[in-house]
């Protein structure tokens, strides 16, 4: 009978994930304040409840990379990961709809940070397992 030695549900923490986890806080703070300066009436803009989601998703991200940076929780990366992709999704509107050209590039900068995010957390280091007989 053999048994393997494991870590289940904890990944290994890297400069790499450190480097991804730092840049999902920092998207998750970034979008926070936007729910205190709503889009005046009139004015072409995220709804009040796309701002809100925004805001939920921001502070999700910004709990589970905490989370993930203390432990390496693989359930609060993957949790991150689905927040900061919902997150993008929402922006990406900005850019086939006639906004001022910094919000544009404002997205287009979040979308490219996610990614990158999202691939520096996601990655999967090869680690070989023990198997002890």
């Amino acid at each position: 009978m053999s048994t393997m030695s494991t870590t289940a549900g904890t990944a290994r923490i890297s400069p790499r994930l450190h480097a991804g986890l730092a840049i999902s806080a920092f998207l998750g703070l970034g979008s926070i304040p936007f729910v205190f300066a709503p889009t005046p009436s009139g004015d072409d803009g995220p709804p009040a409840g796309v701002l809100a989601l925004s805001v939920l998703l921001g502070l999700v991200s910004v709990v589970c990379a905490a989370v993930a940076w203390r432990s390496g929780n693989r359930l609060a990366i993957r949790i991150n990961a689905a927040a900061l992709l919902i997150n993008a999704l929402t922006s990406l509107p900005a850019f086939f709809i006639d906004v001022e050209s910094w919000i544009k590039l404002t997205s287009a900068v979040s979308v490219v940070l996610t990614v990158t995010a999202l691939v520096l957390t996601l990655r999967r280091e090869h680690t070989p397992f023990t198997v002890t007989d």
